[in-house]
């Protein structure tokens, strides 16, 4: 019965990345934007391309097209 406990709430549980690493820049940092299809970007990269990419409350991936919420 325990085990079957534990095992539910690892299922429910995520775990988040310790490091990311952005595709404009190539730095590693603790936190990027990102995208499930991969892409990652850093916060500063995302303030420079912010004019092509955004459209207020949200951010467009430029890989894959999918738009995010900030």
């Amino acid at each position: 019965m325990e085990r079957d406990d534990k095992a539910a709430k690892a299922a429910g549980r995520r775990r988040r990345r310790k490091t990311f690493q952005c595709h404009c820049c190539g730095r590693e940092l603790p936190f990027c934007w990102n995208c499930p299809c991969g892409f990652q970007i850093c916060n500063d990269c995302m303030e420079e391309n912010r004019w092509g990419m955004s459209n207020g409350p949200t951010w467009i991936c430029p890989d894959c097209g999918r738009v995010r919420m900030f």
